[in-house]
């Protein structure tokens, strides 16, 4: 097709754009991680089309099926021999997946805010009791608390769980393009103004060190 193929993309939009003066519209924003998920960049292909992109898995929902859309399958007969493969296959080996964010109903994420690795602890416990998975932001990944398999966000995993509780994560951007289409979202955070909490369905201002063992100690009660 010779044109421009933007991969991974996070976020897809339409709108216009202007170049050199020629204004165009109908433009696919092509929005992804870029520079090590340092900036998000939006990339645009103007001047040719198709306009092509790839989505990173878990960004977009599923759609409802609509029946009154037919598409027309063709069935093509193909003929290929072992020349016209340049690779071969010697041995597949499946590695074991410790981290099922993806597949989560219930995700206990840690952010820089819960203070030490010795801190996350916490999240690992509540995560435990509730049947979850531990996620993390970049910025705890970043300081150690937790491996970067654990990590949401548009440079991490794309989450939809039923249950996503966010712990001393302030809520940028990048963070919650990853888990904002959660069913329900409890963010406990010391910073009443945290962006976090625009987004979460309930909020606790106060200590996460007190509030999360309150939560273990209820839970195990109840159960």
């Amino acid at each position: 097709l010779k044109v421009g193929l933007t991969a991974d993309c996070t976020s897809l939009e339409i709108g216009d754009y202007s170049s050199r003066g020629v204004d165009f519209s109908n433009i696919l924003y092509q929005i992804r991680p870029a520079f090590g998920g340092n900036i998000v960049a939006t990339i645009v292909s103007p001047e040719k089309k198709p306009q092509m992109a790839t989505v990173r898995e878990g960004v977009m929902k599923i759609g409802s099926p609509k029946p009154e859309y037919k598409g027309k399958v063709t069935d093509f007969d193909v003929a290929l021999s072992d020349a016209d493969f340049p690779s071969e296959v010697i041995k597949k080996i499946q590695e074991e997946k410790l981290v099922d964010l993806k597949g989560a109903q219930v995700i206990v994420s840690g952010g820089v805010g819960v203070g030490s690795k010795e801190n996350f602890d916490l999240i690992v416990q509540l995560a435990h009791v509730l049947g979850g998975e531990v996620g993390a932001s970049r910025a705890a990944v970043d300081a150690g608390y937790v491996s970067k398999e654990h990590q949401v966000g548009q440079t991490g995993t794309t989450v939809r769980p039923k249950l996503y509780i966010a712990c001393g994560i302030s809520g940028s951007v990048q963070h919650r393009a990853g888990m904002d289409e959660s069913a329900r979202i409890i963010a406990i955070n010391t910073d009443h103004e945290a962006p976090i909490f625009q987004i979460a369905h309930y909020g606790i201002v106060g200590d996460l060190k007190d509030i999360i063992p309150k939560f273990i100690k209820a839970f195990k009660a109840k159960n």
